[in-house]
């Protein structure tokens, strides 16, 4: 054997090695930011895996105990990450259903865009917005500069709340229907969230949730976007109602998070069976995941979900257009939440809490 084989087969046994801790370390139920983010690239060291999986037969002149212990490793690896992401794949069964007809006064459509505070491409989220005619605009990371250039909105857009701070979570909501509610900081100063009430055309109100909390970073672990997410989570639950979440959550669909929210809330992922719609990052194609969602309470069926073009932000836009059933008068009626369920959510919102408040104190 060549030194050069002999090298390339230590590069390969590395790196399926690092391929399986990575695969399995976010099972580890811990806030630390190193953790949390590696439930993001999923798809990504999947690929990793299923390339690495027949290089370790062609690499391997020798089936030893090293060589089946690493193969059996990276096969369960791949198969421990097709389960988080599988049930976003077009052939597995959708989890809110679709419809073609819809009465006009039931229909809401919602554009959410995180527009880059950098990026000064103000006109094509202008075109976007004209083309798509949203009843509902989410633009997120806007500064005051974006604040002064969505002025020619207001007009179309007459219902807006807007909280253009100068961090990168500055938050402008416009509606074109009626439209109640108030901005809240619910962990953080300088990171804002809307908590509303939308009035359809047919007179129906519903509650609709903005929501963009920090990501996990060096610093900065995940305990107080968790917590936000939650706080939310079980505020639908407790209301009942036809409800809509939506916007940046700084996290993937299929994390211990967010499926914990969808059994808090009760709520659904118009994503499941339908695709991936990976919005970020816009700049590179194969490092794609989900990070802007829109989740929806058992009142709704979809009507279209469309992955918009790059209006200059590491974010791509992305669109829905919702039909309200005629369940809307009902309360929830999702399953209920079990006490298991439930000392999970107030265990993370606490533990948010106080990271939240060891922060703010400079600790």
């Amino acid at each position: 054997m060549t030194r050069w084989r002999r090298w390339g087969r230590r590069a390969l046994a590395a790196l399926a090695t690092l391929a399986i801790l990575l695969s399995f370390l976010p099972a580890w139920q811990t806030d630390r930011w190193w953790v949390r983010q590696w439930d993001y690239p999923r798809l990504q060291v999947a690929a990793v895996l299923l390339v690495i999986l027949p290089l370790l037969f062609w690499a391997a002149y020798r089936r030893t105990a090293g060589f089946w212990a690493l193969t059996a490793g990276s096969a369960a690896a791949l198969a421990w990450q097709v389960t988080h992401f599988v049930a976003y794949l077009p052939p597995y069964p959708r989890q809110v259903a679709s419809t073609d007809r819809c009465a006009p006064g039931e229909t809401i459509s919602l554009l959410n865009a995180n527009v880059l505070q950098t990026n000064r491409d103000y006109d094509a989220v202008l075109q976007l917005v004209a083309a798509k005619q949203p009843d509902i605009l989410l633009a997120l990371e806007t500064g005051p500069d974006w604040a002064r250039a969505m002025v020619p909105l207001k007009k179309a857009y007459p219902y807006r709340l807007v909280e253009p701070v100068p961090s990168t979570y500055g938050m402008m909501l416009f509606s074109k229907l009626p439209m109640r509610g108030e901005v809240r900081n619910l962990l953080q100063p300088a990171v804002p969230s809307a908590w509303t009430q939308v009035q359809l055309r047919g007179g129906q109100w519903i509650d609709f949730y903005a929501l963009h909390p920090e990501p996990p970073w060096p610093g900065d672990d995940s305990g107080e976007r968790d917590a936000e997410l939650l706080t939310v989570g079980k505020q639908v639950r407790a209301k009942g109602r036809a409800a809509i979440v939506m916007g940046d959550l700084n996290d993937v669909a299929w994390s211990y998070t967010s499926r914990l929210f969808k059994r808090v809330a009760g709520m659904h992922d118009p994503r499941v069976g339908r695709g991936f719609y990976p919005t970020f990052n816009a700049n590179y194609p194969l490092l794609r995941w989900p990070l802007d969602h829109l989740f929806v309470s058992p009142h709704f069926k979809v009507m279209q979900v469309d992955l918009l073009k790059d209006v200059g932000s590491d974010h791509l836009p992305i669109y829905f257009k919702l039909c309200l059933t005629d369940r809307a008068g009902e309360r929830e009626v999702a399953p209920a939440v079990g006490p298991a369920t439930a000392a999970e959510a107030n265990e993370e919102i606490g533990e948010g809490r106080q990271e939240s408040h060891e922060e703010n104190r400079g600790e």
